[in-house]
Parts: C-alpha cells; structure tokens; sequence
C-alpha cells in the first residue's frame, strides 16, 4: 500500500516539473494515451530524461505503471468530457493528470479506510 503512495506521488511531482516548465499537451491527447494504457511509455518519449524538460519515470516498473495506468483509464472512463465543470480544467492535459492521479491518491486512502 505504502508503495502505491509514492508511486502515486512521485509520478504527481513529474507532471508537475513539466507544468512549471512551461509544457501543455491537449486533454485529448493525454486521454488518448490514457485510453491505449500507453502514457508512461509516450510521456518518456515525448520528455525525455536527459532532455531539459525531461521526466524521470525509471522508477516505475510494471507494477507501478499498472497501478497509474489502471487508474487513469478508470477515471477517463467515469469523468471524460467533464474535466472543466469537476476540475476546472480545460487547456492543459497535464493538469488533469495531476488531478487524477491526486484521485487515486484519495482512493489509496479510502482503502485504507481513512
């Protein structure tokens, strides 16, 4: 349990270097990497570690990709086409994915039953 809360967080601190950057990718684009399960696999491609604005996720392995993936796609499946009127997003799909995954993160806890 403990493991998918740094997971969940440390992936949360990644999107959020690349939004203090300066970087914007549509919501549709994101949600289509959300819905092929690709999107750890295209954000490496398309910020790579040792680029300026590059993200870090050799962390992740299966597991924890599973876990962000999984999770994402639950969401998208629930919330898609309501990100501005639930989150107040609508311009950066970077956001809504810290959003979401601030999402799991509460769901974690909800298991916890905390």
């Amino acid at each position: 349990m403990m493991r998918n809360f740094v997971s969940l967080t440390t992936f949360i601190q990644e999107m959020s270097l690349l939004v203090d950057a300066g970087q914007v990718r549509s919501i549709e684009e994101v949600e289509s990497h959300i819905a092929k399960k690709d999107l750890m696999e295209w954000l490496e491609t398309e910020f790579p570690f040792s680029s300026e604005v590059g993200v870090d996720l050799s962390l992740f392995k299966k597991p924890e990709r599973d876990l962000i993936h999984n999770g994402l796609y639950e969401w998208l499946m629930g919330y898609q086409g309501q990100e501005r009127r639930k989150w107040g997003i609508e311009n950066n799909g970077l956001c809504l994915l810290i959003s979401w995954t601030t999402e799991l993160v509460r769901d974690e806890f909800r298991k916890l039953g905390a």
